[in-house]
């Protein structure tokens, strides 16, 4: 029937822009795989911060924190698994900071941070996560091996097998200084009193050659 072979037309029309619009949209998450999470996982806020002094913020924006945190971009062979970064806010300024990171590094970027210590760090003795980590900053300190900075709280902790990170760092922010003490005046010169001596020697004529 005329109507049928219409309707069977439109039924294998609609098929075949479905099956485009699938294969397209395949392809799309397959080049996103590819290029290293551009987007990657965003955290919910932790619920392991202090109870007794709460952070007044808390961010889960994974570039952005890495990108603070490790002075530098991350490329499509970082995989960033997990971040937050807290802080402690005043009316004026942040008074306080801290902020866990989790990455499965590229090879550039352990050569930069392990290999060429871009932050000066010193080895330790491996050392568990914080007390007040996030959850999913958990691993086994006997797998890994520790960087840590020998006046702060900077620490980079690298996985023996599987070249996963875990960098933590934490500290005081930025506070108004102090005004700066008011320096008296110099005292005038005074003109030298008159039948006196000067105060200075006379100037020397130069030798002859």
């Amino acid at each position: 029937m005329p109507g049928t072979e219409q309707l069977m037309k439109k039924f294998h029309l609609l098929l075949i822009v479905l099956a485009i619009v699938a294969l397209g949209w395949l392809g799309w998450r397959g080049h996103d795989a590819r290029r290293g999470l551009l987007v990657p996982h965003v955290d919910q806020a932790s619920t392991t911060a202090s109870k007794a002094d709460p952070p007044t913020k808390i961010e889960n924006d994974p570039v952005k924190i890495f990108q603070r945190a490790l002075w530098a971009s991350p490329t499509a062979e970082d995989h960033i698994l997990h971040a937050e970064r807290r802080e402690w806010i005043d009316a004026d300024s942040v008074q306080k900071w801290q902020w866990f990171l989790v990455v499965e590094a590229s090879p550039a970027l352990l050569k930069r941070l392990r290999d060429d210590n871009a932050f000066g760090l010193i080895p330790a003795a491996a050392a568990g996560p914080p007390a007040d980590a996030p959850e999913w900053f958990a691993f086994n300190k006997n797998e890994m091996s520790l960087l840590k900075s020998p006046q702060g709280n900077l620490q980079l902790s690298f996985s023996n097998d599987k070249h996963t990170l875990y960098a933590t760092d934490g500290g005081l922010g930025l506070r108004a200084g102090a005004p700066e003490p008011v320096r008296p005046a110099a005292p005038a010169r005074q003109a030298p009193v008159p039948g006196r001596l000067p105060s200075a020697h006379p100037p020397t004529p130069d030798t002859p050659q």
